[in-house]
């Protein structure tokens, strides 16, 4: 059995492959994908058929009924505000300084029992006798300095939503902001597990009580633009040897 394919099938399959290969090309690690967080619309429980008896005053057990709740976020659904001051520094510095010197002085008196000239008077027409003995003396040295140092300074405050509450009692958020001025948008995602005796009592935690924390602050628009290569420019930085 002869399986055959025509030409047009062929030309229809090489525009898919190339736009997976260059789409796989493009994208680049990121800790957060701003564009792919998307917040369940399903957090909050159903709520419950059961309605007070007619002519009673007290609506049911809610949280906002008792003298001594507790309005920390703590179920699938809360919120709870996140306050980012994340300040990063370091610094590295790497000195070297090497140097060598070698000395050769190697002479030869005889020669297989001849004389070290070998009775040659006149080497390569130069007025001297034949000399085999051997003087040499060699030096290397490299000094090199280097520094680095990395600043960056994070602070804003944006609202999470409890997503999951894990076996162990801590809670996963989950929280995104997008403002947009003049066609500019500035987008903020944040997400993390928190333990519950970290929130304080007004439901507020500073994120570096957050752990796995990751927090993405990125922009959309024209500014966003100008300040990124293109992608021919990433080609050539990528490849280029000097």
């Amino acid at each position: 059995m002869r399986i055959q394919i025509s030409n047009n099938k062929i030309l229809g399959i090489i525009p898919i492959c190339l736009v997976f290969v260059f789409g796989a090309c493009s994208t680049s690690h990121r800790a957060v994908d701003s564009r792919s967080t998307v917040i369940p619309k399903n957090l909050y429980t159903k709520p419950s058929n059961q309605k007070p008896a007619e002519g009673a005053l007290w609506p049911g057990n809610t949280r906002g009924n008792f003298l001594f709740g507790d309005d920390k976020a703590s179920v699938v659904g809360d919120i709870i505000t996140v306050t980012i001051n994340e300040n990063a520094s370091s610094t590295q510095s790497a000195t070297t300084n090497t140097a060598k010197d070698t000395s050769l002085n190697m002479q030869a008196p005889n020669v297989l029992g001849l004389p070290s000239s070998l009775g040659i008077q006149n080497f390569l027409n130069m007025g001297t006798q034949f000399d085999p003995s051997v003087n040499a003396t060699v030096a290397n040295s490299m000094q090199g300095t280097g520094t680095v140092t990395r600043n960056g300074t994070l602070t804003a405050t944006i609202s999470a939503i409890i997503t999951d509450v894990l076996p162990s009692g801590n809670l996963r958020i989950e929280g995104r902001r997008s403002v947009t001025v003049n066609h500019e948008e500035q987008i903020m995602v944040l997400r993390g597990v928190v333990r519950p005796q970290d929130i304080n009592f007004d439901n507020t935690i500073p994120s570096t009580l957050i752990a796995d924390a990751a927090i993405s602050y990125r922009g959309e628009g024209v500014v966003a633009d100008e300040q990124r290569k293109g992608w021919l420019a990433k080609v050539f930085s990528k490849v280029w040897p000097f």
